[in-house]
């Protein structure tokens, strides 16, 4: 099975987003049995269910969040992990300085599969911040989820070959 880790800062704003959301579409597609999704932060506690407003955002999308529990990054997170995708360009430095040696493994979501990504590598968190912002955080990472899935479900495919 592939593996993908998201990775941002508590695990309970940008993260949850982007590992149900890439759920749904494994779901929605019958392939949920060929790729697994995590998530994690670098600075999570164990056991905090997902932000307020991102789960709200995600019903607004039909994408469940009630089960979503915290937890910060590990070595066997890590290891396990086939790509690890951070939500903020600040994840992958942080990552890469603890994790050296899984840096060909750590991209942002943004610049995945970009041959340009500009300036722009991060996610900004919406934490604190009004409902919109959540909506927009939303629309940003559905639109780069569904830009990279087709290549995920390909690696799937060449990992079990």
């Amino acid at each position: 099975m592939y593996n993908v880790l998201f990775i941002c800062t508590a695990n309970i704003c940008r993260t949850p987003i982007a590992h149900y959301y890439l759920k749904h579409l494994l779901k929605k597609d019958g392939l949920e049995s060929e790729i697994n999704v995590q998530s994690a932060g670098t600075w999570a506690i164990h056991g905090i269910p997902a932000a307020h407003f991102s789960r709200l955002v995600c019903n607004d999308h039909g994408i469940d969040l009630d089960e979503h529990q915290s937890q910060p990054i590990d070595l066997p997170l890590m290891k396990s992990a086939d790509i690890v995708l951070c939500l903020a360009i600040q994840h992958k430095y942080d990552l890469c300085q603890i994790f050296p040696h899984f840096r060909s493994k750590i991209f942002t979501l943004k610049e995945y599969l970009q041959e340009d990504p500009g300036d722009d590598y991060s996610i900004d968190d919406p934490y604190g911040k009004n409902i919109e912002l959540y909506r927009e955080t939303f629309d940003n990472i559905s639109r780069e989820v569904e830009r990279i899935f087709p290549a995920l479900v390909e690696n799937s495919r060449q990992k079990t070959a």
